[in-house]
């Protein structure tokens, strides 16, 4: 479980605000740091190659993101602010600090990467997959994220996750219901059901 496990090396950041709708970092920027989220929600965004953009993940407090800007390589998605955010920013230089100074960082911090690229690689490999398998593989991945069988999860953020209607995702969500795998509160989605669910996500 990734979430908290980089708190205890935020005074070596420069702790900075955004604004809902403000982009962190764009796809294909030359990055120069990573960012820890204090408070907030950041959407992952992915240009695909005919010039689509969709939701890939989203990312609640407690977690490290963008990475790979650490190594001066380009962003491979887009982070944009979801709500008002609160982060702290980590230079190269400031990494380097928190490597020698506990060495066990390094770990955390490459764990977190490890992460993000069965992630990406994951969610790759969906995009062709009918939107019911999409959905149930997004929120499985969001249950082992956040350790719970509750998400903070919308309609309209599922639409955008899988490129679809929100009618298209209602009627997912009835037949869900009905079938006793999740139960839909207020802005949340909790898996009743988890095995179901990943039989969803696998199906042929």
């Amino acid at each position: 479980m990734m979430r908290y496990k980089w708190k205890p090396f935020v005074q070596y950041g420069q702790k900075r605000k955004r604004s809902k709708g403000e982009i962190l970092y764009s796809q294909g920027e030359i990055g120069k740091g990573f960012y820890y989220l204090a408070e907030g929600k950041i959407s992952f965004r992915l240009l695909s190659e005919d010039g689509k953009e969709r939701i890939i993940d989203y990312l609640l407090e407690g977690f490290l993101f963008g990475e790979q800007g650490v190594s001066s390589d380009a962003y491979y998605i887009t982070a944009v602010a979801d709500t008002d955010v609160s982060l702290y920013y980590f230079s190269n230089e400031s990494f380097i600090k928190i490597s020698r100074a506990h060495p066990y960082a390094n770990e955390i911090f490459i764990s977190s990467i490890i992460s993000k690229m069965r992630m990406l690689t994951e969610t790759y490999a969906f995009l062709s997959k009918p939107y019911e398998q999409q959905m149930a593989h997004f929120l499985i991945l969001l249950c082992e994220k956040y350790g719970s069988q509750t998400v903070p999860i919308t309609q309209i953020d599922l639409a955008q996750y899988i490129g679809t209607s929100r009618i298209t995702v209602y009627k997912i969500i009835q037949k869900w219901t009905k079938s006793k795998l999740i139960f839909q509160g207020n802005r949340m989605i909790e898996v009743i059901d988890p095995l179901g669910m990943k039989a969803v996500s696998e199906q042929a």
